[in-house]
């Protein structure tokens, strides 16, 4: 017969951990067809010649929830070998809502993923009151598959309108919040975020709607998922403390589904503390529970100016400082007296007793005047210490020479390659942080997967390839319960990456202007990604986007029961 396409003398990962082998894969009808010597004709043939063909790779924590609406490629995604994404993460989604919810759900968002208020207000066209009809809304000529969560914020905004962020909710309030996340499973949503970061706010200085949430009411939404025998659970309690885990467990006890929380990282200002965490998940995964730790493979860098930063929410009054206009903040910025008081608010961050360090380890990665650039890819101590001034005091000097746009860089985290080595390979934590679709002018991380493949597997050797691959597809795809995908086996979906070991990886990111109005936004490209392949039809092939739309909305297995199969 002839296939629709044939992958010839690849070096096949299939995803499962077992060792790579050599062969050839046919893919007929958006499926895996026959795996081995593969003698057929076929409307395509692509000659791997030794390159690695591996599942397509699952970004499980992004925040393209409003992004899918104009770019269904999820650029630059399907650039780094991934082929399913998953939006509704951190308690936040655009669904359910009513018309009267619409522009608290943006300003939830905006605030907290630092994406454009006046994109999401303009190019949202919506179309939707409830998950199921945003998810039929979304399957709609798709590069990538996309799941969806459904957010905590919405659920309550959905239930108690603008008191949603101001209270506790009523017992029988609860029990519409249950019903919603009913509701939201039955549509086959992939699972209930939550978040009680006590940094996360709306554009107004509420917060964010979940973070009023007792206890009590997530673990009821908790179990409410729990009913369907399906999905998963996301949380986020910001900057997570040990006894933290103890909570997460407590949600995954309640629906006996898998929990997702942040984060496990080597930090530069807790360098042990990534080990008490390790030992706390295999605690817990030993009494029968399962919540999975997320980690970042990049290091955990922020890139900002101060017209729009939040580098410093951890301080209540830096937080609010950021919040006001520029007259105030420049006005805070430019005396003695300001600043001291800023300085002496590093105070209220008690779990970085380093926090007045900061400014010193600040990478200095875009000085706007001619006469500062000798200035970049130093960081800000160096050039106090070249001016003989205190870091705050050269960091804010800067700020106002340049009127706010110099750009800078933080990094926090991976200090020890050690550490990071033995937080990747744990069964206990899930690689992927990517945020993509967030932090739109200041950070880029869709390149998480090709930056594990080269800086940890190819550079640093702290995991094989073969394992590396079953973190980024097939250990997503079950932990979700994302069906037929994430491995290489006949009768799979036929969703591929094809990329060289030797040359795969992550570039800087960059900008561009290709934002709805043409607001600029940072992208993220790669090396050595040859193609990518979503449900048999090659939807990237050497760094360029193809016009194949072959992506599907991915739904629970409880959909999947009673209304198909999803892809189909």
């Amino acid at each position: 017969m002839a296939y629709d396409l044939v992958i010839k003398n690849a070096k096949i990962i299939d995803g499962s951990g077992l060792p790579a082998f050599s062969g050839d894969v046919a893919v007929q009808d958006g499926r895996i067809a026959e795996i081995g010597k593969i003698g057929d004709s076929a409307k395509r043939v692509i000659n791997a010649d030794g390159l690695v063909l591996s599942p397509g790779f699952i970004d499980h924590h992004t925040h393209m929830d409003a992004h899918l609406l104009w770019d269904p490629m999820a650029t630059s995604s399907p650039f780094h070998g991934v082929t399913s994404v998953v939006t509704g993460n951190c308690g936040l989604s655009l669904m359910p809502c009513k018309p009267e919810d619409r522009p608290a759900l943006v300003s939830s968002l905006s605030r907290v993923e630092a994406i454009p208020r006046e994109v999401l207000e303009t190019a949202v066209d919506w179309q939707w009151g409830s998950v199921g009809q945003y998810l039929d809304n979304l399957d709609k000529n798709l590069g990538v598959n996309v799941a969806s969560h459904v957010g905590h914020c919405a659920i309550r905004q959905y239930v108690m309108g603008e008191e949603s962020s101001e209270r506790e909710a009523t017992p029988a309030e609860i029990e519409e919040m249950k019903e919603a996340v009913r509701d939201a499973m039955r549509a086959g949503a992939i699972g209930f975020t939550t978040n009680q970061n006590p940094r996360h706010m709306r554009l107004d200085g509420k917060p964010v709607a979940s973070r009023m949430a007792t206890t009590e009411e997530v673990l009821a939404l908790a179990g409410t998922v729990g009913e369907f025998n399906t999905g998963v659970i996301e949380a986020i309690r910001g900057n997570p403390a040990i006894e933290d885990i103890d909570w997460y467990a407590q949600i995954a006890k309640a629906s006996n589904r898998p929990v997702l929380w942040q984060v496990v990282l080597h930090m530069w200002n807790a360098p042990n503390k990534w080990r008490a965490q390790l030992d706390k998940l295999e605690e817990s995964f030993a009494s029968g529970v399962r919540p999975f730790g997320l980690t970042n493979a990049n290091p955990l860098v922020r890139r900002f100016n101060m017209r729009n930063a939040q580098a410093f929410d951890e301080s209540p009054t830096w937080r609010e400082l950021m919040r006001q206009p520029m007259e105030a903040r420049i006005e805070a910025f430019s005396t003695t007296e300001g600043r001291d008081k800023l300085r002496e608010a590093f105070g209220e961050i008690p779990w970085d007793p380093n926090a007045p360090t900061w400014f010193d380890l600040f990478d200095i990665i875009g000085p706007v005047l001619p006469k500062n650039q000798h200035l970049k890819g130093k960081t800000v101590g160096e050039m106090a210490r070249e001016q003989g001034k205190d870091a705050l005091d050269a960091f804010l000097d800067l700020v106002i020479e340049e009127e706010f746009e110099t750009m800078f860089q933080r990094n926090v985290s991976h200090g020890d390659d050690n550490a990071v080595g033995e937080i990747l390979r744990s069964p206990y934590v899930l690689i992927g942080v990517s945020d993509a679709g967030a932090h739109v002018a200041f950070d880029a991380s869709f390149g998480y997967c090709t930056f594990l493949l080269a800086e940890w597997v190819r550079k640093r050797k702290l995991m094989t390839l073969e394992a590396a691959v079953n973190k980024l597809s097939f250990m997503v795809a079950n932990i979700f319960g994302l069906r037929d995908r994430g491995l290489i086996r006949p009768g799979w979906f036929a969703d591929l990456t094809l990329f060289d070991p030797e040359t795969i990886g992550a570039l800087e990111p960059e900008y561009t202007n290709d934002y709805p109005g043409g607001t600029t936004r940072m992208i993220q490209k790669s090396t050595g990604v040859y193609y990518t392949i979503v449900n048999g039809q090659v939807i990237a092939e050497n760094g360029e986007v193809t016009s194949a739309r072959p992506g599907r909305v991915l739904r629970n297995s409880w959909y999947e029961a009673h209304n198909g199969t999803n892809g189909k």
